[in-house]
């Protein structure tokens, strides 16, 4: 079942386009527990076998997306990483006799076996599953929050300034931030060398976010009218940054 409450989800209408129809393909191929092998090979190779331009790194990227928003749990189990619908119950009903349980782990049980040997907490302690959501949700705060682009600009602008304006560019990313202003570069302006620093790492030294940086793309994309996605990615970031000022303010 897709629920139509998925038009009017926050959640979901936060991802970027492409993360948005991940997510919504994701649904069908998952098992009867809401469960699927999250391998970013697998996904590609299973979900969105047509999507010939999406590389594996833009599938893992979606699917940190959509993890993000609290959507699915994602993580890795021994050799394997797993993909789990969080509100997999809420929605879907299957029939008992229908019903074949899952070969993959669920994710509650991961986390009950991290804690079974812990204190139980009294009245005034927050329980073991409250830890990890308001965990997992300072994760995601600081990831945002972070200088993310500091620690390596430095090694980039060296690649930048050894290649010709000829040769192709392929960086060592260290975040997904960085990754997704490599993606909107490679996808915007691929032959504009310069652009990569000046416009698309720029935007991560500003504060913009992957999610963010990969919405824009997206929408530019979608408008074949456009004729310099530069200016207009550059112009999507400065209203959005003017945006978070004056709701500061």
């Amino acid at each position: 079942m897709l629920h139509n409450k998925i038009s009017t989800s926050l959640q979901v209408n936060r991802l970027s386009l492409e993360a948005q129809l991940l997510f919504t393909w994701l649904i069908s191929h998952a098992d009867d527990e809401g469960r699927l092998k999250g391998e970013p090979e697998y996904v590609k190779a299973t979900v969105v076998p047509m999507k010939e331009s999406w590389t594996f790194k833009d599938v893992a990227g979606y699917l940190d997306e959509i993890k993000e928003q609290g959507l699915i749990y994602y993580w890795q189990d021994s050799d394997r990483m797993v993909i789990q619908f969080v509100k997999w119950d809420e929605h879907q009903l299957i029939r008992s006799d229908r019903f074949k349980p899952s070969p993959l782990p669920p994710y509650q049980e991961r986390q009950n076996n991290r804690t079974a040997t812990n204190r139980q907490p009294t009245d005034n302690q927050p329980t073991a599953q409250a830890k990890v959501n308001e965990d997992s949700k300072k994760e995601v705060e600081n990831s945002e929050a972070n200088d993310v682009a500091g620690k390596s600009l430095k090694s980039i602008r060296t690649i930048l300034n050894e290649k010709s304006f000829s040769s192709p560019i392929e960086i060592e990313v260290t975040n997904r931030h960085q990754e997704a202003a490599y993606y909107a570069w490679k996808t915007l302006e691929p032959d504009n060398k310069p652009a990569l620093q000046t416009t698309y790492l720029n935007a991560v030294r500003k504060g913009l976010g992957a999610d963010k940086i990969r919405q824009f793309v997206s929408e530019i994309k979608q408008d074949r009218t456009i004729k310099n996605p530069g200016k207009i990615f550059n112009k999507k970031v400065s209203d959005y940054c003017k945006l978070k000022e004056d709701d500061k303010s």
